[in-house]
């Protein structure tokens, strides 16, 4: 189960390009496509290095003057869903 101190990163075996401000990638084992809207795309852009899902949302929260709280629970939601699809790597 992913929490705030799970230390993650992007699945490297992916392919992927923006688009638009979006995120579109393709996972070369399943064939999958999978996008990501504007702040998905912000989210992975943080995990191009391990990183605490804790430090992640700190960085969003300055970024967008949003509610800590909120942003912990949309974050979590976005690390859980992309792990299930096995986009994202838990390190540890």
């Amino acid at each position: 189960m992913i929490d705030l101190d799970s230390i993650v990163s992007v699945n490297a075996d992916l392919l992927s390009t923006e688009i638009d401000g979006e995120l579109v990638m393709m996972d070369m084992d399943s064939g999958r496509y999978v996008n990501l809207d504007a702040i998905g795309t912000a989210v992975w852009r943080e995990l191009s290095e391990p990183r605490a899902v804790a430090a992640v949302c700190a960085v969003l929260a300055d970024r967008y003057e949003a509610e800590p709280g909120e942003i912990e629970r949309d974050v979590l939601e976005l690390m859980r869903r992309l792990d299930e699809m096995r986009l994202i790597r838990v390190h540890g």
